[in-house]
């Protein structure tokens, strides 16, 4: 058989139902063996950009490979950015790359190019990637096929590249002949003596906290998570990536923490003196760059599949005191089952907790109203009242993925996807993409900002080819926010290239979306807000919603380098400082 269409059957044989990409003449033995299969579809992306990054939201909608396919050269280049998404935020998927010729590879020669579009793309993508390889001959095929799907799920997942020159797509395989990939037999590491060890320590401490982290959804744990914090019987915080793994009123949940969150979360985390740590990296999003300031009466515990992510903060300020290596589907049953045997209390620590939920609960940093706008934690309110039980949104990067995180009232199996590590603009849309075509009966929503929404424009005419049922919300407010906050942080408001009078080029975003065949609407009356939003969700195909977002909000609280994760801006009084802490302000 015709080695592409072994490849395209492997996928088939592996679960595999959409792949993504853009035809080019070194990938046209591949995306015709694709168009032959019964089992396999092709959505065929604006931008190859946009290709990886579909493959990364059907991968994390479904658990499943994501997998695109390009032309050689800037065909795959133009992979990049996609792939460090999934890399970053451990989603596997599988770069399918053309290459020129075999015979027309450079090799060893002083030359930059000897094929038409030939591009070393192994070596440009090796560090972000599990796995990139270059198929040397025909037979290596399936050889690295299955090492390639391996290591795309094998321990902390991730993205993997197998690049094929044009010859040997089209070469004739005998599939019988084929040398296979084994796996190397790791032994079984234990986990449960250092587990009790690490839950004899939390229920011992009279302020824990339990920290969700997005490991818990790549893959998805498929434990019932709610249960087991209620047994841990401590507060629970969480990344951005896992803000959607317990409901809005479940009666541990106090929401995110760190540099964008709100001040209850970081005062939980910096007074606590132990944190479970699950599945959570720890980001410096979460805390803060100066690293000694950190939970500083904390012991931490961090529980995670990769050693290099516990082991990173020794000589740089955190102490991590426990580290467990393990997937979370190993760890969370050892740790349940040694909490069903204690009766948790620590009242004290949860009438301080009510205590900063009712100075700093009701704290208001709205910008004056506007006419023709609306307000965005405002808007985000009115959305979590119509977006249904168990629908998956998509939210770019930037203030939309701000205000979402800190504000949005997540119900019963609501799952909340985004680029958390890479965050590039233009992720959302074509993330949705990917979802929608793995489940084109479903619905999703995709929050994006007008920045990012320029970056990936052309996809708006993917949606409509395909009729798929999204909810497109453009978060309008004529410019970058967070740049336009920085510069106005950092370099006395001095605006270059975050807004139109600065720089920058946007254009009539409904009246594009018209022009592609979207049914258009705009909010920007409160009043009107909810009602809309309401006949929004009764529709059933594609729907365009240009949200006008008051230009003078912000996003507060936020955290200026320097502080500590209980400083941020606007700033407390010094007085309100020394009485809301219970352990010592940090002197530095």
């Amino acid at each position: 058989m015709k080695l592409s269409s072994y490849v395209i059957d492997f996928l088939a044989s592996k679960g595999v139902t959409q792949v993504f990409g853009m035809s080019g003449g070194a990938a046209v033995h591949l995306l015709d063996s694709v168009s032959k299969h019964p089992n396999i579809d092709f959505t065929c992306s604006q931008h190859e950009q946009s290709a990886a990054i579909s493959a990364d939201g059907y991968a994390r909608l479904t658990g499943k490979l994501g997998v695109a396919i390009t032309t050689s050269g800037p065909g795959a280049t133009n992979l990049l950015t996609g792939t460090c998404c999934s890399f970053y935020d451990s989603v596997p998927t599988l770069m399918l790359t053309g290459q020129v010729a075999s015979h027309r590879l450079k090799g060893g020669l002083d030359i930059r190019q000897r094929g038409f579009q030939e591009t070393d793309v192994v070596s440009i993508f090796e560090t972000v990637t599990k796995y990139a390889v270059q198929i040397k001959k025909p037979e290596e095929i399936r050889y690295c096929l299955e090492k390639a799907y391996h290591m795309a799920f094998e321990g902390r997942p991730g993205t993997v590249l197998i690049d094929i020159p044009d010859d040997f797509q089209r070469a004739e395989i005998d599939p019988d002949t084929l040398a296979g990939f084994t796996p190397e037999i790791l032994p079984t590491p234990d986990i449960e003596a250092p587990l009790h060890n690490v839950m004899e320590r939390f229920f011992a401490a009279e302020r824990p906290a339990v920290i969700l982290g997005g490991g818990l959804k790549t893959p998805e744990c498929g434990y019932d998570l709610a249960a087991l914090c209620d047994r841990l019987g401590a507060p629970v915080l969480s990344s951005w990536a896992a803000v959607d793994l317990l409901p809005h009123d479940h009666p541990l949940k106090i929401g995110s923490f760190g540099v964008y969150a709100p001040r209850i979360g970081n005062y939980v985390v910096q007074n606590a003196d132990f944190l479970l740590c699950l599945g959570s990296r720890l980001s410096q999003n979460l805390t803060g760059g100066i690293l000694p300031s950190f939970a500083r009466a904390a012991e931490i515990a961090m529980v995670d599949v990769s050693v290099g992510e516990m082991d990173k903060f020794d000589g740089f300020g955190i102490a991590v005191s426990h580290r467990v290596a393990a997937r979370m589907e190993d760890a969370l049953p050892i740790i349940d089952e040694y909490a069903t045997h204690k009766s948790p209390a620590f009242n004290g620590w949860h009438n301080q907790i009510a205590q900063w939920k009712d100075r700093f609960g009701g704290e208001n940093y709205d910008p004056e109203p506007k006419p023709g706008s609306v307000n965005a934690y405002q808007f985000i309110d009115a959305l979590s009242e119509v977006v249904p039980a168990g629908e998956t949104i998509f939210a770019d990067t930037g203030g939309n993925l701000t205000w979402t995180c800190n504000a949005f009232q997540f119900k019963q199996g609501q799952r909340l996807h985004s680029a958390w590590n890479n965050t590039p603009m233009g992720y959302s849309l074509p993330a949705a993409i990917g979802a929608a075509a793995a489940e084109p009966e479903e619905a999703f929503t995709c929050l994006i900002g007008d920045g990012g929404l320029m970056i990936c424009l052309p996809e708006l005419a993917t949606v409509v080819k395909h009729q798929m049922k999204l909810r497109i919300f453009l978060f309008n407010n004529h410019g970058h926010g967070i740049q336009k906050q920085t510069l106005e942080t950092w370099l006395g408001a001095n605006y270059v290239g975050v807004h139109e009078p600065s720089g920058l080029a946007f254009t009539d975003f409904p009246a594009v979306a018209s022009s592609m065949g979207l049914k258009t609407v705009t909010i920007d009356d409160p009043a009107q807000m909810q009602s809309q939003l309401r006949q929004i969700y009764a529709e059933t195909g594609p729907v365009f919603v240009n949200v006008e977002i008051n230009p003078d909000q912000r996003l507060y609280p936020v955290l200026k380098f320097g502080a500590a994760l209980e400083d941020q801006l606007p700033a407390l009084d010094e007085k309100v400082l020394e009485e809301e802490m219970v352990i010592p302000r940090y002197s530095g």
